[in-house]
Order: structure tokens, then C-alpha cells, then sequence
């Protein structure tokens, strides 16, 4: 199966697309010029990927777009277009699926020792919202490869998924394990985040 990731230099995207190369996907990635560009060397390498210039000849399985998609792409061919997001992006194509993004965390994201930043806003990892809402990006991604590959997705394309066709996922072991982790992570790494 081929899919194109669209921003794929983003923390999020950068996920997405070792998770679906990771289940032999042939994944083509098309970078956001305005992220840095230090994520796309771990995956460059990965014979099953190639960063894409020019999207208007080629046709994909799926399209995901990590936040609001590029204009760039509005014309690419493709049977099952996905955008994750926090909300509703402005002037979304009726025939495209929304994952609205629950609160993510995990390597590479922006942060500090104290929390991470959505957006923008200051999210503190001891916070309520943190502990109640974060939803580790790995968990994430391995839902959205498996839904990916199942045959029922291929019958949802709305940008609107009637509640009884809707997954809500949650973990409920506390994530402390998993911070630990993404904390370490961050200290072996920051120099390139910084």
C-alpha cells in the first residue's frame, strides 16, 4: 500500500511515518518548509520512503496530512484522505476523513522539563489536562495503521463519522512509564530540537 505524508518533518508526522513503514507501507513524505528538518534524516534512509516534490502525477491509497494540509496537494490522487488535527480546518474537502487529534506527547515533540507545548500553550506534564487527556504518540499511530488496514475504513469517507462508527482509545495504565521515557529521550536529543 502507498501513502503520501504530507508535513512528514513534523513531530507527528515523523511517527506516522515509521509506523506505517515499520508495516511495509511504501511511503512518500513532502516536507513543511516551515519546520526544522532534522526529524527527516532517521527516515530518509528507509528504502521504502522518498520525499516527494511533485505530487500531481501520482495516485496513493492514502493521503495524510499532519494539520492543516498544503495547498500544494488539493489535486493529488487518492482514495482515502485523512487529516489530523485538533479541529475542523477551514475549507476541508467534503470527502475527507478528520481525526481530531486528542492531546499527543512523545520524542521529538516541543517541550521542556516541566511540560510541552500545543499550539503554542504551555501544557505542564503534572497538570490535570496532562494526566487525564495525553495520549502517547505510539499508541496513536499503531491504532491508526491498524485502522488504516482495515477494509471497513475504506467506507468512511465523511468528514463527519456517525458516534456508533467512532473509536474513542485510551490507555488507562498512567502514563508515567511513558513520560519517563519521552523525558530521557529529550535529554539525549535536545541539542538537535533546540
Amino acid at each position: 500500500m502507498t501513502c503520501l505524508v504530507v508535513n512528514c518533518n513534523h513531530w507527528i508526522g515523523y511517527h506516522i511515518v515509521n509506523g506505517l513503514l515499520e508495516d511495509d507501507w511504501l511511503v512518500e513524505g513532502v516536507i513543511d518548509k516551515e519546520e526544522k528538518d532534522t526529524l527527516s534524516m532517521f527516515f530518509g534512509r528507509n528504502s521504502n520512503f522518498s520525499f516527494c516534490e511533485n505530487v500531481e502525477k501520482k495516485v496513493y491509497d492514502t493521503v495524510i496530512s499532519v494539520g492543516v494540509p498544503l495547498k500544494e496537494i488539493d489535486h493529488v490522487h487518492t482514495n482515502r484522505s485523512v487529516i489530523i488535527h485538533p479541529t475542523v480546518p477551514e475549507n476541508m474537502k467534503e470527502d475527507t476523513i478528520l481525526i481530531k487529534a486528542p492531546l499527543l506527547f512523545g520524542e521529538w515533540m516541543p517541550m521542556n522539563e516541566n511540560g510541552m507545548y500545543r499550539n503554542h500553550l504551555f501544557i505542564p506534564f503534572d497538570s490535570t489536562y496532562f494526566l487525564t487527556e495525553a495520549v502517547y504518540i505510539e499508541d496513536f499511530v499503531s491504532y491508526l495503521v491498524k485502522w488504516l488496514n482495515d477494509d471497513i475504513a475504506d467506507n468512511k469517507k465523511s468528514a463527519i463519522i456517525k458516534l456508533e462508527h467512532s473509536t474513542y482509545t485510551r490507555d488507562n495504565r498512567p502514563i508515567e512509564k511513558k513520560l519517563e521515557q519521552v523525558k530521557e529521550h529529550y535529554h539525549q536529543f535536545k541539542k538537535y530540537t533546540e
